[in-house]
Order: structure tokens, then C-alpha cells, then sequence
């Protein structure tokens, strides 16, 4: 990328006012981006993948043809088109594509079920879907159809694999025999495979000049999680994009170096994973090393295989690392960042010291973003993080404390509503007026900030801790009669220090006497055994009165959205249905 990161880092250092920081930063798009270091890194190893190394100029080939035949099917600028691509080279190479067309890229989990699906399709003009082929049912396939989808592209997760025979690529021809598109489907037409995309490139006579950069540009939108309320679909312009990969890049100046290997998991239909795992590193020269379909009990064949320094995760991998208690070499592991949901104190305690008793010197560090600010707001990129932490701001980021009730700013206050404001914002949220306008506050300067919902406290080093969601937040009455504030995260922490708890979540349900009460479920771990009674006692004599759980309900597992947070609105569900 060709920018000198520590050199804007320096300035941006400097600015103590938000909004400032935009002045600094001149923007491109994301192709324009990853073109940029691949010709400077043209026999740069960009990706690995079960045994395949594709160098950037290789990359850059795949990508330029699948432009070509992506302008073949009639893809334009501003056209709308709707991907659900999981963590693999081709992926990669299509939203590369995409953008060089100045496609917008409508990114959707489809393994979120078909009504979901549907239901983001409503506010979309999008006569193009790209998606693995696993993800192309015979329901879904009609459901596009009946919708007015004219294209459907498909790719496999062979693509981009190894030619020689190998474990993976067994595995992965089952299941895609088993879920995959039948092949009889594809027909060149209105069903079209990666292969033939890149056949009708190759066929173009065509070249195709890279859209130019437009700062408003709608260049993309991904949906937040959903596990409080309805998923909403955060607008992504090019300009905000770019500012995001400059923030982390800035901020993380001195952690990487060139040829470094990241090893990645996730979907690119989140911002997180898209930006901080895939794009990000790219454009700083490291090479994404990938797994889409990822099982924690891979984790010693990934790590010998690709020999990677740095692993973006979340903290369930994280502990279940720890219950494998497998014999890692984690003497090259230099970068372990979680985020998504709470990485408890023993867990993390408990990883470093296994990765420092394997041969490493990296600890684990938390960090905090949300979609609508394009990924991760903030992180314990410095040395020494307090314990529990979500870090600080990355560097061009800044945050403030509101009064949740009047949202007047709490001046020199250590804890209170937490509004974040960064260059890389979200432009709104798609089709919810209504959402936008109580989501991204206009200050007295005119710059924007966002309402988090979060409640949040901060310490003298200016560093970040969660307290709980705003809306999670309701009231109840305690045994005095008085009202108080009924916080389930309090609710959960104090259940999950049980030693034979395994996981705990916590729903609030109304109630005639006290306004509301906390019901909690809860996940034992593995042959303990523990009464409601035990816990309701415990916790007793461990929180206020009202914070105590008015029924436990003991659960196989804590459901999760597809970000791996607590789905709330599938507990409520249960609850009622009891």
C-alpha cells in the first residue's frame, strides 16, 4: 500500500478533535488498493489454501479476468450484487472483481436460513447472486428465481485448491457432493460455475479500466448480528472503507511485517472479517492463509501447516485451544486478537500461559467494533493491556460518554452511554430511515458519531470496558421497593464464575410485581452437577438481590448468532414456549 503508515500515524496522533483526522486521509478503492501492493509484491505469496500458493500476480490475473467476465454478464457500475461467500481464494478474487466494476456487494449470511434471506433480498434491486455452491439449494435456487434473481454464480470450495490429491480436498468433494449444487443445474446461462465466469473473460476482447474512485460511492453492505433485535444492513461507502484499512494499518504499525502469515476463518459477508482479515492484511503485504469450513480440532493441522504469526479469532476458539490441550509450536505466533464476545480473565490467563509453555511470546488481546464502523474500533495494540480490557481507540478513533436518558456529553465522566466516532462510519443503515437517524448523532460541528447502545466505563489509561447494552438495560424493583437498574451482564458474570458452569445467558421477562426479573440459562460443564437452587444461592450472596436470577433454566448449549454472540431473541423464544 503506498502510504506511509507510520508517517500519517504521527499526525493523526496529534488531533485531539474528532473529524479532523479526514483532512489527513486520501482514499482509493479496494482494488486500486490490493493492485498497488501486488505490483510491488507480484511474487509475494497473497494467499495459501490447503496446499496452494497463489502469489499476488497470480491474484491479480485471477481477478482481472473474473472483471471481464463478470462485465460479460452485464455487471455495471452501482448494480447491486448479492454474495454469500465463505473464506476462499476465489471469494477473494470475486469481491476483488466486483469492485474493479464499481459493483455494490450486498454480502448476506445464507446460512442464516431461507426466510432470512429472503427478507434481506427486500430492499435490493439485485438481478446478480455469487455464492458458494453449498449455499445454492433447490429452495433457494426457486426462492431467487421467484424474486426476479437472473444470474446465479457458484463457486466451490475446491477452487483455488491444490491439484494433488490431499485429506482436504477429499473432504471437501463429500460435502460438496452431499450439499453442493448438482451440477446438472449449471448451464452457462442463468447458472453459471467460476470456471465459466473465467472462460467468458478470457473470450472478452474487452479491457476493463477500474471504476475511479468516488468518496460516497455505495460500495458495500453487510448486516449487523441481530442477537438484541432485528439484523440491519450497514452501508459501506468506498471512502470509509479505505479510512478503516489506514486506521488499523496505522495503528498497528511495528506488529506486522511483509510476507507474514495471518491465518483467517470467517465469511466475508462481515465487515470484520472482510476488512480485518482479508483486505487489510493484503494490502500490507501479508499473506492470508484460510480455512473456511474451520473446526477447532484442526487447529495443530492449520498451524503446522501454515506455520502462521498472526490468528484473528474469537475467544470459544480460544478455550476450546485449551481444552484440546494439544502440543501447539506457538514459537511464531506473534498477534492473537479475539473480539465478538467476552474473553473471561481465565480463559485468557490461561492461553498465554500455554502459548508462552509452547515456545511463544505472544499473549491474547481483546478488542471492540461494531459493523457500523466497518470492524474494530478499538484494541489493546500496546504492551502491558489491564486485564479485561477492550483496549484503546486505534489510532483516528475517539469516543465520548452521553447521558443515556438526555444524550447530553458527560463531561470528564469515567462511565455512561458510549458514543464512538471513526473516519471509517457506516453512511446509514439500507432502507431504515427511522434506524439511521437514532444510530448516527450529528454533533454541534456536524460530525457524526455513533450511538453504540453500549454502556461502557473507561480507566485512567484511557482504556475500554464493557458494562452492558443499553438495551439490555431495564428496570425492576428491588426488595425496598425502590427502583433499580437490572443489569444482565452482572447477572451472567456472577453465574459463569461458577467452577462447574460452562457458560451462562441471562433474558429479562416482565413481571407484575417487580417491572422485570432475570431468567438465566446455563450450560454445566461436562459431568457436573448443579441445582438452581446452588446457583440462585450463590449468586445470593455474590450480587445485589435483584440482580439474582428468578429462575435458572439449564441448557445443552447457548444458542449463537452467526457472529458467535448469544442469540437473546432465540432464548426468548425458548422461554415463551416453556
Amino acid at each position: 500500500m503506498n502510504i506511509d503508515l507510520a508517517k500519517l500515524r504521527e499526525k493523526a496522533e496529534a488531533i485531539t478533535v474528532a473529524g479532523e483526522i479526514e483532512r489527513l486521509i486520501e482514499c482509493d478503492t479496494p482494488y486500486n488498493r490490493f493492485f498497488e501492493t501486488a505490483a510491488e509484491l507480484s511474487d509475494n505469496v497473497a494467499v495459501k489454501y490447503m496446499g496452494n500458493d497463489i502469489k499476488y500476480s497470480e491474484m491479480l490475473a485471477i481477478i482481472d479476468v473474473m472483471a471481464k467476465g463478470f462485465h460479460e454478464l452485464g455487471v455495471r457500475k452501482n448494480d447491486v450484487v448479492t454474495v454469500s461467500l465463505l473464506g476462499a481464494p476465489y471469494a477473494i478474487a470475486i469481491f476483488y472483481a466486483l469492485d474493479k466494476l464499481g459493483a455494490c456487494q450486498h454480502m448476506v449470511n445464507s446460512s442464516s436460513g431461507i426466510d432470512e434471506l429472503k427478507r434481506e433480498f427486500q430492499n435490493f434491486d439485485s438481478k446478480y447472486f455469487v455464492a458458494n455452491d453449498i449455499f445454492c439449494s433447490d429452495e433457494t435456487l426457486d426462492m431467487l428465481k421467484k424474486i426476479g434473481v437472473e444470474k446465479v454464480i457458484v463457486t466451490s470450495l475446491l477452487d483455488g485448491m491444490s491439484k494433488g490429491l490431499s485429506t482436504d480436498k477429499a473432504k471437501y468433494t463429500v460435502i460438496e457432493k452431499a450439499k453442493g449444487i448438482k451440477s446438472k443445474l449449471i448451464d452457462g446461462k442463468s447458472i453459471i460455475n467460476c470456471q465459466q465466469l473465467i472462460k467468458l473473460g478470457e473470450s472478452s476482447y474487452e479491457e476493463i479500466t477500474p471504476v475511479p474512485f468516488e468518496e460516497n460511492h455505495m460500495a458495500a453492505v453487510a448486516y449487523t448480528s441481530g442477537s438484541t433485535g432485528n439484523s440491519k444492513a450497514c452501508t459501506a461507502t468506498w471512502r470509509a472503507m479505505d479510512s478503516f484499512i489506514q486506521v488499523l494499518g496505522m495503528t498497528e504499525v511495528g506488529r506486522y511485517n511483509i510476507g507474514d502469515v495471518l491465518f483467517t476463518t470467517f465469511p466475508l459477508w462481515i465487515f470484520y472479517s472482510l476488512l480485518n482479515m482479508i483486505h487489510e492484511p493484503l494490502c500490507l503485504g501479508i499473506t492470508v492463509a484460510l480455512d473456511p469450513l474451520y473446526e477447532p480440532d484442526n487447529l495443530e493441522k492449520r498451524n503446522n501447516q501454515y506455520q502462521f504469526n498472526h490468528w484473528p479469532t474469537i475467544p470459544p476458539y480460544i478455550a476450546k485451544m485449551l481444552q484440546l490441550n494439544k502440543n501447539l509450536d506457538c514459537s511464531k505466533w506473534r498477534v492473537v486478537s479475539v473480539g465478538g464476545v467476552e474473553l473471561k480473565d481465565e480463559v485468557k490467563l490461561g492461553a498465554d500461559e500455554y502459548i508462552n509453555a509452547h515456545g511463544g511470546t505472544a499473549k491474547i488481546v481483546q478488542g471492540y467494533g461494531a459493523s457500523e464502523v466497518l470492524g474494530s474500533f478499538s484494541y489493546c495494540y500496546y504492551d502491558n493491556p489491564t486485564l479485561g480490557s477492550l483496549g484503546k481507540p486505534c489510532i483516528g478513533n475517539m469516543f465520548k460518554f452521553v447521558d443515556a436518558e438526555t444524550g447530553k456529553e458527560l463531561e470528564n465522566a469515567t462511565e455512561g452511554l458510549l458514543y464512538i466516532y471513526s473516519p471509517a462510519m457506516m453512511s446509514e443503515y439500507y432502507g431504515d430511515e427511522e434506524a439511521t437517524k437514532q444510530s448516527l448523532i450529528k454533533d454541534e460541528n456536524g460530525v457524526t458519531w455513533y450511538n453504540t447502545e453500549d454502556i461502557m466505563r473507561v480507566n485512567e489509561r484511557g482504556e475500554l470496558f464493557f458494562v452492558d447494552r443499553l438495551r439490555r438495560l431495564v428496570m425492576t424493583i428491588d426488595l425496598d421497593k425502590s427502583p433499580a437498574k437490572l443489569i444482565p451482564s452482572k447477572t451472567e458474570s456472577c453465574v459463569a464464575s461458577i467452577p462447574a458452569v460452562e457458560n451462562c445467558a441471562v433474558i429479562t421477562v416482565p413481571d407484575k410485581e417487580r417491572e422485570n426479573i432475570p431468567i438465566a440459562f446455563v450450560q454445566l460443564k461436562e459431568s457436573n452437577a448443579l441445582t438452581d437452587e446452588e446457583i440462585i444461592r450463590y449468586c445470593m450472596n455474590n450480587i445485589s438481590e435483584y440482580q439474582v436470577p428468578k429462575k435458572v433454566i439449564f441448557i445443552d448449549s447457548i444458542p449463537l448468532t452467526s457472529s458467535q454472540k448469544p442469540d437473546y431473541k432465540s432464548l426468548e423464544k425458548q422461554y415463551k414456549n416453556l
